[in-house]
């Protein structure tokens, strides 16, 4: 049997039914080649992002041969399609790691291809000259290197060219791969696929629901729908996720009902559940009636954006009255070994911030205060896209399903890196609806500035995992952050301090 080494490891085929995707007839003829290849790779890039050696280990182990080789293969190709630098700097690490190496060329001679194998070739002896040449490692390349040499860059320029030319063909042949042999990626759906009635016949609670609809808004990998009553009106907010997903699924069960205990105005949750035929699970809640923030604060007067951040800045206070259980481990540490790991990533990415170097000395003065800091129940995603409006009030809060535990403090970022382009009065709100009759102090500015610092490294990295395609947006929401702190000369942000009450 057919090997590929993965991160100097060595995985044996065998069939991971438990990350093949799910999906019907129809929705599989509906999707084109690149779609197909996406779909197949995101459950298992889902289980493995963020996550250490050991896990990604495990995981990878699970893979049948053909999912190991197209998982492989878009580990290389969705980083170096981005540019001529990205296909250089990806190439070198990946070169630089010399099973990982071995799997992508396995993987390209797998499905056949031999013009992106021959590019390969092409790449690793440029690669190997040029650091030859250098009297360097492949660990040390970065965009610098194409910025210092014009002969390197114009080959380099060259070979994406024809790279880019050779794509619809490669991505052509893995979707053909893929069709001819849907066993070993995909799960059909029984009789064209699970519809509405489904889920409305496999679960319990939904009996007296006359329809379900779908909701396409939001980076989670659940799907969700609203159910109906007879009657029209939405009754439930329906959640099906991967069977892999449930212990973490009951967690959040749990920390809604712990929630619900506080007062916050969240979803109550009904129930959760497995529809073991269809490898699926679910969890149902109440439904939230509104519209999200993000559509709802622009319509409103600047007073009354500020008056629904002062009663989300009070639901705030009210989820960090929870504590964290006894196992779990400082909030300093997960943060600091989290930083190092994106900070890796991100000077493996090829994207470069300008003002990387102060961005980083700030953050390295800056992390001993974290010491001490609690372990707090954490929304974890707690902005204008996740809060609903109704009738000029606060609706609820939705979407916990990211919870963790750590320091309040870090809730605030989102204030600045989303809400705030949205509405700054309401940002404004939430800090002081927040704190009440006080008012925020200098160590909380201190550390929200940290944690901002922190969130411009990591959500190079994040962005070009999830959506690559939007980076350009993303650059320029960091650059807004940066700038709202003169590049950290200032720990209160601009929009917070020139706010006139």
């Amino acid at each position: 049997m057919q090997q590929f080494p993965v991160f100097g490891v060595s995985f044996v085929g065998k069939r991971g039914v438990s990350l093949f995707i799910t999906i019907s007839r129809k929705q599989f003829e509906e999707l084109g080649d690149d779609e197909l290849r996406r779909a197949c790779v995101k459950p298992i890039a889902e289980q493995i992002r963020g996550k250490s050696f050991a896990v990604k280990s495990k995981v990878l182990a699970k893979l049948n041969r053909q999912q190991q080789a197209l998982f492989l293969y878009a580990a290389w190709y969705d980083h170096a399609k981005q540019s001529p630098m990205e296909l250089f700097c990806w190439t070198a690490h990946v070169l630089g790691q010399r099973g990982y190496w071995e799997g992508v060329t396995k993987a390209v001679r797998f499905f056949g291809d031999e013009a992106m194998s021959s590019i390969l070739k092409e790449l690793q002896a440029m690669l190997e000259a040029h650091v030859l040449q250098q009297e360097s490692t492949l660990s040390e390349v970065t965009f610098k290197d194409l910025e210092l040499h014009d002969d390197l860059r114009e080959q380099v320029e060259d070979c994406y060219r024809r790279f880019q030319l050779e794509v619809p063909g490669s991505l052509h042949r893995l979707a053909r791969y893929i069709r001819a042999h849907t066993e070993r990626f995909i799960i059909f759906l029984p009789e064209g696929g699970m519809d509405m009635n489904d889920l409305l016949s496999g679960i319990p609670e939904l009996q007296d629901c006359e329809r379900l609809e779908l909701i396409h808004k939001g980076y989670s990998s659940d799907s969700k729908y609203i159910a109906y009553s007879r009657d029209g009106q939405p009754q439930y907010l329906l959640r099906t996720y991967a069977l892999e997903e449930d212990t973490r699924k009951r967690q959040e069960f749990r920390v809604l009902e712990q929630l619900r205990e506080q007062a916050v105005m969240c979803s109550k949750p009904i129930a959760v559940g497995r529809l073991e035929d269809y490898a699926l699970g679910y969890m149902l809640l109440s439904y939230i009636d509104g519209g999200d923030a993000t559509d709802e604060l622009p319509l409103l007067s600047l007073g009354e954006q500020y008056e629904i951040g002062l009663q989300a800045g009070a639901e705030l206070r009210k989820i960090h009255q929870i504590h964290a259980p006894d196992d779990v481990e400082p909030w300093e540490s997960r943060v600091v070994a989290k930083y190092r790991r994106y900070r890796e990533g991100y000077e493996q990415s090829g994207v470069t911030i300008p003002y990387e170097d102060k961005l980083i000395s700030f953050i390295e003065a800056n992390l001993g205060r974290m010491k001490g800091r609690p372990n707090i129940l954490q929304h974890d995603d707690f902005h204008v896209g996740n809060l609903i409006v109704k009738d000029k009030r606060l609706s609820g809060v939705i979407d916990v399903n990211r919870f963790d535990w750590g320091d309040p403090v870090h809730e605030f970022l989102k204030a600045g890196f989303f809400s705030a382009e949205v509405s700054i009065p309401f940002a404004v709100g939430q800090i002081d609806g927040y704190y009440g009759d006080e008012t925020a102090d200098d160590s909380f500015w201190a550390l929200y500035s940290l944690y901002i610092a922190l969130t411009i490294l990591s959500s190079v990295v994040w962005i070009l995992r999830v959506r690559p395609e939007e980076l350009d947006d993303m650059l320029v929401r960091i650059n807004r952050v940066w700038e709202d702190h003169d590049g950290f000369e200032r720990l209160v942000p601009k929009w917070y301090s020139e706010f006139r009450r």
